[in-house]
C-alpha cells in the first residue's frame, strides 16, 4: 500500500472497473472490430457493455477532424434499452457515474429523445432492434448491442441497419453481449477466422461472487446437463437438431 501514489490510492478509491471488472470483461486487444461476448446469464454482460461505452464515449468525444462522435445502444426492444441497458443497476447511467461525471452538468439525459448528450458534443442513441432499418441513417464511431440472439430480425437490423452505420473516426468498434442462440448471425461470426471478431465465452459461475449462493445451488440443481442449462448458463450455441 505505502508503494502506491497518492492519486493512485484515490483512484483505487472509487472502485474503477479496471479494477474491480475480471479480466476477460476488460476490452481485449487486437484489431478486431466487434468484441462478441456470448455467455451465460448472470455473467456480468450489461455491467462489461456498459462500462466499455461509458468509456469509449468519454476518451473519444471528436474524431481527428473535429466531428463530435455518435454512439448507440441496441437492444431487443426500446423498453429493454431504457430499463435495462441505460436506467438499470448495472447499465450506462451507473458506469458514467462510476466514471466520475455528474447528470446535468457532464451529460444530459433526455428521456423523451431517447438519447443521452455529453458536454464534450458526444452523443448516445438509444433504441430498440424491432425493425431492420434499426441504426440507418446513423453515422456512429461504436455501439453497443445487447442481447442480440433475441432481436426479432437479428440479421437484417446488423447487415442493412447497423453495420454501415459505422463508420465514423478512426476505429469504429462494437461490443455484442448476448445468450447465445444458433441464429444465422452468431453462426457467421464465431465461424469467422480473420481478426475481425474476439470471441469471448463465459457461464454464469464465472461471476459466483457477486451471486447468490442459494440461487446458483438451485440452478445447478434445476439445469445441470439440460438443454437449457447449456445454453443459458453456460452460454453454448445449441444446434436445433441436437
Amino acid at each position: 500500500r505505502q508503494q502506491l501514489a497518492p492519486e493512485v490510492l484515490q483512484e483505487l478509491r472509487k472502485s474503477p472497473w479496471w479494477f474491480i471488472g475480471r479480466p476477460e470483461q476488460q476490452e481485449p486487444e487486437g484489431d478486431w472490430f466487434i468484441w462478441l461476448i456470448l455467455s451465460g446469464r448472470g455473467w456480468g454482460k450489461t455491467r462489461t457493455g456498459a462500462e466499455w461505452l461509458a468509456k469509449k464515449v468519454i476518451d473519444n468525444p471528436k474524431t481527428k477532424d473535429n466531428v463530435s462522435t455518435q454512439w448507440a445502444i441496441v437492444a431487443p426492444t426500446f423498453k429493454d434499452a431504457k430499463s435495462i441497458c441505460v436506467e438499470g443497476p448495472s447499465g450506462l447511467l451507473k458506469a458514467l457515474q462510476h466514471q466520475g461525471l455528474q447528470n446535468e452538468k457532464d451529460y444530459v439525459y433526455n428521456k423523451s429523445s431517447h438519447k443521452i448528450d455529453m458536454a464534450s458534443g458526444a452523443r448516445i442513441h438509444t433504441f430498440g432492434a424491432d425493425s431492420p432499418d434499426s441504426g440507418r441513417g446513423l453515422n456512429l464511431s461504436g455501439a453497443w448491442l445487447d442481447e442480440i440472439a433475441s432481436w426479432q430480425y437479428p440479421y437484417e437490423s446488423w447487415t442493412e441497419g447497423l453495420a454501415p452505420a459505422l463508420r465514423i473516426g478512426d476505429r469504429p468498434r462494437v461490443v455484442v453481449t448476448t445468450t447465445p442462440k444458433p441464429i444465422k448471425l452468431i453462426r457467421e461470426w464465431v465461424s469467422r477466422t480473420d481478426d475481425s471478431i474476439h470471441l469471448t465465452r463465459g457461464s454464469t459461475f464465472d461471476n459466483a461472487k457477486n451471486l447468490s449462493g442459494n440461487a446458483l445451488k438451485e440452478l445447478r440443481s434445476r439445469y445441470e446437463g439440460t438443454r437449457t442449462g447449456r445454453q443459458e448458463l453456460y452460454g453454448e450455441i445449441l444446434e436445433q437438431a441436437e
